[in-house]
């Protein structure tokens, strides 16, 4: 496409463009309005707007390929018309020809056409049907020949009578008689008003009345057939939006999706509007460029020809619904595909194992028309993920969703008390990992000098101002060689980033991280290319981001020291925390962050009850997290999981044949991973519960249980909290041993529902005396998915990011429960704000993200200015390597398996 098609493609669309429209029409309006002297004085406001207009549809119906071309030159007739009326005639016409200025004047109405077209072609279409013009046709002859008819009749008896409203008896002609009969059957008004009249006339207007009740009937019911394939028509027609987000797939099942990116949008809103204070930044203070954020425009494209129902809710008024296949070309064409620039294609639950083979066709068909926007697709079978991206190309990020869903289990097991946080930054509420990348021109220049003499700037101060000013937990940033660059549809690339999570931690010999040259606490200057960060939506990470690149974005260096010196103070690690306080009270608060220790879920001994996609990645993170730890899988043989029981042996990657005959109950052992092993069990009964008891009684107490949501089942959720209640029965029964403090985790779709099973689990009855010894979680795997999908979409770079967050390499989210010792010794006013828990855990190399409160309580990324007293912090979440804070014994258990 030439520069000078582009042009006039723009220019059409501007022309279409809504608020042109409204505006146009509404000088159309104002212009015919009875104002003594109001067109005279706009007249040159007129001239110009529909002179410009005119010009422009000149030119566009001249370029070829013009759409329409016979109906476009009328309209131009049209418009040439309304641009003459505009013109001073009267001045120059004769009195006699004057006349006709009125009529030219009200041809402007005629315009307004135009801003309907595609609503009046439609209807036009429509009307003028076959099977619409029999309907009509038979209506309008059967109406006029009972009218003729009763009109005959009334003619021939002689009947007189006031047919025309004027009280005149006998002097009604046959056409008054005859439009007497039709208003009778038009309007049930029109009945006589009494019976002191001839009855003929009674008899024939209550009959005329009562057919005409009927025939009006007819006619409201082919309106309404007119009005259904009016909106079905306009639901075909292609949507007028640039820029947007599309969802291709199962969409009516999709609304918790769907709503988590319309909350998101709605969360961040600030961000639709240009703030002065960034224009005046701008302008005198050489900031960066003012940018304003788009409106949530969505569309929807699924298999079904009605609208999902939640699009009723009125926060869905920029979200629009198309019906089509997401694999053929129509349907991509009447959905914008070509101008989108973010695309979330979903699986189809009821593809079966077909499911990522109808994924990639939509995704091949999507890139015939869009190279540009960025494509995150829902993978069903791990083994495909690397077939789509390659399918998709540049810019197509493949989900991997079982091994998702896997990882979010494994971590709730590993890490107590997570499943709270996660509840908060699994939603719109609170706060979320947002990423901000410095993509404008001169944010390069301007960050390179921040740099100390040794080039670097220090990521301590960064964390304490970003905290300070926006109340932004900074936990990452991105080094890059290049500077990112928006693509054509608007979205920031992180391609060749490089993600650095806890900057506090040195860097890995080798790593990408450390060839920029960063090292603890120390991070380039010219290859700073983004930040990563904890914060209530995108915008206060964004406002960190513009101060950093002015120069405001770094706290203030401590008095009496330099630059050089204080960086070397901030990267020790030990002895430092002595340093930063002075008082009795701020030394208890640095031996309290000191003693701060890692606490896991002890998940040493795990009963897992059913197949899910999950459990394979489940298994193997397990086994990397938890050196020795010991599996117990119980199956089901029934057939009605989507994947045979030797094909879901063989997934789970522990060397059992799929030939063979299924281990039953006799159990099938097979090694982990540091020192672990797993034991499969099988079943062809329907109690999976009660034989999976059977299978661990007697052989040891169970740290955990895990119960996963079979997605074949009638209905998932009601099985899986079947099995739940069996198991609590056998727990009340003492048929099994459990441990001291055990975990069991439920995989729910809806945990709505599953909170009502919640209720029905007393640990009190089960054996457990304190509110710890039994603990039940609910993790809704929908809801993970739809909000993973949606912040991939949404927030660049958060993909690789929860891939390190919940795999073994790198950073995770641990709990650090404080020294009891430590309590006791504390004042009992000794308080802290995260602020300070920031300073104080930082010689540690750990980023604090969140508190546990003594009442239970999680609270993620607390204000600046709430302080809490010591004795009521009941846990830490923070960012670690978790392997540097295990206890000896099992940093021992985990070396020796290395070694074998």
């Amino acid at each position: 496409m030439t520069s000078r098609s582009r042009i006039l493609d723009k220019l059409a669309r501007g022309l279409e463009a809504r608020f042109v429209k409204v505006l146009l029409a509404a000088l159309i309006i104002v212009s015919v309005l009875p104002v003594r002297g109001l067109e005279e004085t706009l007249r040159p406001l007129f001239l110009v707007v529909f002179g410009i207009e005119l010009a422009l549809r000149f030119v566009l119906l001249r370029r070829p390929g013009a759409p329409s071309p016979r109906l476009e030159r009328l309209l131009f007739a049209l418009d040439f018309l309304a641009f003459l009326s505009f013109l001073p005639l009267e001045r120059l016409l004769h009195a006699h020809a004057v006349v006709a200025l009125p009529v030219l004047r009200l041809s402007r109405l005629l315009l307004l056409v135009r801003f309907t077209r595609e609503l009046a072609l439609d209807l036009y279409s429509i009307v003028t049907r076959r099977e619409q013009l029999h309907q009509f046709g038979l209506v309008t002859a059967a109406v006029w020949a009972l009218a003729f008819g009763s009109a005959v009749v009334l003619d021939h008896l002689g009947i007189t009578h006031d047919y025309d409203g004027r009280e005149i008896q006998g002097q009604a002609s046959f056409i008054d008689r005859l439009w007497w009969s039709f208003r009778q059957l038009e309007s049930a008004d029109n009945l006589v008003e009494h019976l002191h009249v001839h009855p003929a006339v009674a008899l024939l207007s209550l009959g005329l009345t009562v057919v005409g009740v009927f025939v009006i009937s007819f006619i409201i019911g082919i309106g309404a057939n007119v009005v259904d394939q009016v909106v079905r028509a306009e639901r075909r027609r292609p949507v007028g939006y640039a820029g947007h987000a599309l969802v291709v797939g199962a969409v009516h099942e999709a609304e918790m999706l769907v709503r988590e990116f319309v909350g998101l949008y709605e969360r961040n809103s600030t961000l639709r509007r240009i703030r002065l204070s960034e224009i005046w930044q701008w302008l005198v203070r050489h900031g960066p460029l003012p940018r304003r954020h788009a409106l949530p425009r969505m569309v929807l494209l699924g298999p079904r020809d009605e609208p999902p129902d939640y699009l009723m809710d009125p926060l869905m008024r920029w979200v629009v619904y198309r019906q089509g296949d997401g694999a053929e070309p129509e349907a991509l064409a009447r959905v914008g595909a070509s101008e989108v620039k973010r695309v979330l294609v979903l699986a189809r639950a009821d593809a079966g194992p077909d499911a990522d083979a109808v994924t990639a066709m939509a995704l091949a068909s999507l890139r015939a028309f869009n190279t540009r926007a960025q494509v995150f697709v829902e993978v069903r079978e791990s083994q495909n993920r690397e077939l789509l991206r390659a399918a998709g190309g540049p810019g197509t990020f493949p989900l991997d969703m079982p091994r998702i869903l896997g990882l979010f289990l494994c971590q709730h097991l590993v890490t107590p008390g997570v499943e709270a946080l996660y509840a908060d930054l699994m939603t719109t509420d609170g706060s979320e990992f947002y990423t901000h990348l410095f993509v404008d021109e001169g944010d390069g220049a301007a960050l390179a000098r921040l740099g100390d003499v040794d080039g670097t700037i220090s990521f301590v101060r960064m964390a304490r101002e970003a905290y300070r000013a926006r109340g932004v937990i900074l936990t990452g940033i991105f080094l890059g060689e290049e500077e990112p660059h928006r693509a054509l549809g608007g979205l920031p690339r992180v391609e060749g980033l490089v993600q650095w999570l806890n900057p506090l931690r040195t860097p890995v010999p080798g790593s990408p991280v450390a060839r920029f040259g960063a090292r603890a606490g120390r991070i380039p200057a010219r290859k700073l290319r983004g930040l990563i960060g904890v914060s209530a939506g995108y915008a206060p990470l964004r406002r960190y981001g513009r101060d950093l690149v002015m120069g405001r974005g770094m706290a203030r260096a401590e008095k009496g020291e330099g630059r050089e010196e204080q960086g070397e103070r901030e990267a020790e690690v030990g002895s430092a925390g002595d340093t930063a306080f002075g008082s009795e009270e701020s030394r208890s608060v640095a031996r309290w962050a000191r003693g701060l220790a890692l606490t896991t879920g002890a998940a040493s001994r795990v009963l897992v009850v059913g197949y899910s996609a999950t459990l394979p990645a489940l298994l193997h993170e397990l086994a990397r997290f938890v050196p020795g730890v010991e599996v117990i899988l119980v199956l089901g043989e029934r057939g009605d999981e989507r994947m045979p029981l030797g094909e879901r042996l063989g997934s789970l990657g522990l060397g059992l044949d799929p030939a063979q005959a299924p281990p039953g109950a006799e159990g099938a052992t097979a090694a982990l991973p540091h020192g672990g092993r797993a034991t499969v069990y099988t079943q062809t009964g329907h109690d999976l519960t009660s034989f999976a008891v059977q299978a661990v009684a007697g052989s040891g107490p169970l740290s955990a249980a895990v119960f996963l949501r079979e997605p074949e089942a009638v209905d998932g959720d009601a099985r899986t909290a079947l099995r739940l209640l069996r198991f609590v029965r056998a727990l009340e029964h003492r048929e099994l041993a459990p441990g001291e403090r055990l975990h069991l985790v439920v995989e729910f779709d809806s945990v709505a529902k599953g909170e009502h099973i919640r209720r029905l689990v007393d640990a009190h009855r089960c054996g457990f005396d304190g509110p710890e010894g039994l603990r039940v979680t609910l993790i809704s795997t929908e809801r993970i998915k739809n909000y993973f999908m949606v912040h991939s979409a949404f927030v660049p770079g958060v993909t690789s990011l929860y891939d390190e967050i919940l795999g073994e390499e790198g950073q995770e989210i641990v709990r650090l429960d404080p020294a009891r010792e430590d309590l006791a010794g504390t004042p009992a006013g000794a308080r802290l704000g995260f602020g300070g828990l920031l300073e104080a855990l930082a010689p540690r190399g750990l980023i604090p993200v969140a508190l546990e409160h003594e009442d239970g309580r999680v609270m993620l990324n607390p204000p600046p200015q709430l302080a809490f007293s010591l004795r009521q912090i009941r846990a830490v979440f923070a960012l670690a390597e978790i392997q540097e804070l295990e206890p000896p014994e099992v940093a021992a258990l985990r070396a020796r398996s290395a070694a074998v």
